[in-house]
């Protein structure tokens, strides 16, 4: 009994361990991305395939089928599907779709996470604590703490976001965030939503 006893207790903590270990591999993911300045990347997830630029919450999407710039305040898109610029002021709700930082605020107060250890990285996977469309998260964090995968799996099945080519301390100015005509084709129709 007493051996029941010591290994029913030695597994609580390894399991206590473990969920401290997940968040303290997100927290540092976080701060390395904070940490970095400006960050570019090349991203794929189903048919889209393009770049980002990140700085704090600033970001800029050149994509095959969607270009996005946020100024911190405004957002500009186009999208190829609907051939126009829309102009918005997202709220933050919207802006956890596409803001890393936003998303891991999301995730870190919604979710419940665990850790494993792959090759020189980790796998963190994070159930959602309360009733959602969303089943799991599953994130692969490089040794230097940087996201390289993300699958979101819902029960309609998944959808998996692959990073590459991650560069930090990129080179940037505030008209690298800002709306630019010269990326979308001449005479492209601007609608304000603002």
């Amino acid at each position: 009994m007493k051996k029941l006893m010591t290994m029913a207790m030695l597994l609580m903590v390894a399991m206590c361990c473990q969920a401290q270990n997940a968040t303290q591999i997100f927290d540092r993911t976080v701060a390395a991305y904070k940490a970095a300045g400006a960050v570019s990347a090349n991203y794929s997830m189903g048919s889209s395939r393009g770049t980002i630029v990140m700085k704090g919450s600033q970001f800029r999407i050149l994509a095959n089928n969607l270009k996005s710039w946020y100024d911190g305040k405004t957002q500009w898109t186009y999208s190829t599907a609907t051939d126009e610029v829309n102009v918005s002021t997202p709220s933050a709700q919207q802006l956890v779709m596409v803001n890393p930082l936003a998303a891991a605020q999301t995730l870190k107060s919604g979710y419940s996470m665990s850790a494993k250890k792959n090759g020189s990285g980790y796998v963190l996977t994070l159930k959602p604590k309360a009733k959602s469309n969303v089943t799991s998260v599953t994130l692969y964090i490089s040794s230097a703490y940087v996201l390289t995968k993300a699958v979101y799996t819902t029960k309609k099945g998944s959808e998996t976001l692959t990073i590459s080519n991650y560069k930090t301390k990129v080179s940037t100015t505030a008209a690298t965030f800002k709306f630019d005509k010269k990326q979308v084709p001449a005479g492209t129709e601007v609608v304000d939503l603002r």
